[in-house]
């Protein structure tokens, strides 16, 4: 696909393209250029759906990279469109007037890991109402605390028990109970009584 497709983004920096398989590739440009590309596998090479926009946190390097998932009208090809923002409060156009559906895409990404989206109508709670904590998807959010210090109502409960720790135990509880019915087998058969056969229930004649 990217041998087709390439040449015909001429004026474009691509910085990192990737075929993955024969219908999956990926290209990474500068943030200048993302929309102007985008606008043309839109209208001019027929990606017409945008099927995601992902993110990762790439913390070490203070960056996100966004990589917006296009797709073919007949799903016969998908093209991921990569760049870096700064992860320090750097935004990006809405991609809505390309993509009507990038609304909720860039509602999620901004809650979970607090992108701004320039023209976005409407960035708001999507669904951590009242969220005030650092942005959840974000690497430097810490889960394990969060959890600890806000949902303390779970101390003692069956379902805030260490997994692992529960499956072992049980495993030793069955284990000592084979083996305690192992040894007490042959003391309960030492404590039937021998059953007599009456006189003549034998006889068949």
């Amino acid at each position: 696909m990217l041998d087709a497709l390439l040449p015909r983004l001429h004026g474009f920096e691509i910085l990192d393209p990737v075929q993955r398989r024969p219908n999956l590739a990926f290209v990474r440009v500068p943030k200048g250029e993302l929309f102007s590309l985008l606008g043309l596998l839109r209208q001019q090479h027929g990606f017409v759906t945008l099927q995601t926009i992902g993110c990762t946190d790439w913390i070490e390097d203070g960056v996100f990279c966004l990589t917006y998932l296009l797709e073919g009208a007949a799903r016969e090809r998908c093209l991921g469109v990569q760049t870096w923002i700064g992860r320090d409060g750097e935004g990006l156009a809405t991609a809505i007037p390309l993509w009507p559906q990038a609304e909720i895409f860039e509602r999620e990404l901004h809650e979970m890991y607090g992108i701004p989206f320039d023209g976005h109508p409407s960035l708001g709670d999507f669904m951590l109402e009242g969220w005030t904590d650092t942005p959840p998807m974000r690497r430097e959010f810490d889960t394990l605390k969060f959890v600890e210090e806000t949902f303390v109502m779970r101390e003692g409960r069956d379902d805030n028990l260490d997994v692992r720790d529960e499956i072992r135990k049980r495993k030793e509880a069955r284990k000592a109970a084979e083996a305690q019915a192992k040894a007490e087998a042959p003391a309960n058969a030492e404590a039937q009584p021998e059953t007599q056969t009456p006189p003549g229930a034998g006889d068949t004649r």
